[in-house]
């Protein structure tokens, strides 16, 4: 099965969604609720909003140096950014699977890019800036942990503010500034604003997804009902509760969390291939199809699915492919810098040096500044590869 999780989630997920509101769709499905199969009781959801906002004592005495609510909004973003890094990189380590509330997360020094960034988040609240999460549409990534597939989702920081910034010995003028611990292709662009509801429904659908791995199906149940209560619009829970149901042995409950789920936030992947499966694993093939054929349709017309593809063969060195995926990417998109950055480059690495500058001229017509520009001109002014990998 296939789970979604921010940022991480199995053939659960945990959103992708991107700046458009979701579709609309009726009620929850009628007895959605299986109580009794999971001996439900409240108590095991042990974290409250509070308790996953509230920073650890030592960095909010950290945070309150004299007069910093007087400090103009650079000074104090200068502030936040000193405490999450130092001069060799993020001071706290990326950890996958791990999904804790902001004081764990500093004490422990790790977390998840939905834990990193809840805490960032909640050192931004304190430090009075304007900023809010946002979740970010990025090329799928896949994740098996136990036997458990799990698609990545994508959150970050957005701090709205116009001035310029130091970083890393430049000055960038910015009229946004992300904070993002776990940079991707697509994720400096525009997101889905969350709220506080929409993180928690995020942060209790990752434990969930946590108590499933290990195979804890009571805490794992309570949660995806938290997630659902505060968030009964976020497509995810319903989509991996199914997977909990089909676990469980509750077959028609399950196919009525796909449905809900994909009445909710559209054709996802997650959510079209686990209905495939659990039909087909009934022996209804013709209906399996009909979600096949779906699935399909919707990888074909996502530039992020070209994206990943692009990216992989990338790393393969396989630089004929990556340019077929990437040309297809680029054609179902328009003002992605870094579909034509990874272009520009595949085409240099393949000999292709014309191709090459004039991606990198599409690249500066988007985007003078993009950091992507000064890098590509450096590295066309020396002499092209003489080999051509996977061609």
């Amino acid at each position: 099965m296939v789970y979604r999780l921010i940022c991480a989630v199995i053939f659960v997920t945990l959103g992708l969604a991107g700046c458009a509101a979701p579709p609309l769709a009726g009620a929850p499905p009628s007895g959605l609720w299986q109580d009794q199969a999971f001996g439900y009781q409240s108590s095991l959801v042990t974290e409250t909003r509070d308790s996953v906002f509230a920073l650890d004592r030592a960095m909010q005495a950290s945070l309150n140096t004299p007069g910093n609510q007087l400090q103009s909004t650079r000074q104090r973003l200068d502030l936040l950014v000193a405490r999450l890094y130092d001069p060799k990189g993020l001071r706290l380590s990326y950890a996958s699977g791990r999904t804790t509330g902001a004081a764990e997360t500093w004490r422990s020094q790790s977390g998840d890019c939905l834990s990193l960034t809840v805490m960032a988040y909640a050192a931004a609240r304190a430090l009075g800036l304007n900023a809010y999460m946002q979740e970010v549409q990025v090329p799928l990534t896949f994740d098996r942990r136990d036997g458990v597939d799990f698609i990545g989702g994508h959150v970050n920081l957005l701090v709205r503010h116009a001035y310029d910034v130091p970083l890393n010995d430049r000055t960038m003028n910015v009229e946004n500034f992300v904070v993002d611990f776990e940079p991707q292709m697509g994720a400096n662009r525009f997101g889905q604003r969350l709220t506080e509801d929409d993180i928690m429904a995020r942060y209790y659908n990752n434990r969930a997804a946590q108590y499933l791995i290990a195979k804890d199906d009571a805490r794992a149940y309570a949660y995806y009902r938290a997630a659902i209560a505060v968030g009964p619009g976020y497509a995810p829970a319903f989509a991996n509760l199914a997977q909990l149901y089909v676990r469980k042995g509750l077959l028609a409950g399950a196919e009525q969390l796909l449905t809900h789920a994909i009445a909710l936030g559209g054709p996802t992947y997650s959510a079209l291939r686990n209905m495939q499966m659990l039909l087909t694993t009934q022996g209804r093939n013709a209906e399996a199809q009909h979600y096949a054929q779906l699935l399909v349709k919707q990888q074909n017309e996502s530039p992020y699915y070209w994206m990943g593809l692009g990216m992989a063969a990338m790393r393969d060195s396989d630089y004929r492919a990556a340019i077929r995926t990437l040309e297809r990417a680029a054609a179902l998109a328009t003002g992605f810098e870094e579909i034509h950055y990874q272009l520009a480059l595949a085409y240099w690495r393949d000999g292709q040096q014309q191709a090459a500058r004039e991606q990198l001229a599409v690249l500066d017509g988007i985007n003078h500044h993009a950091p992507g520009v000064g890098t590509l001109s450096k590295k066309f002014s020396a002499p092209p590869p003489t080999s051509r990998p996977g061609g």
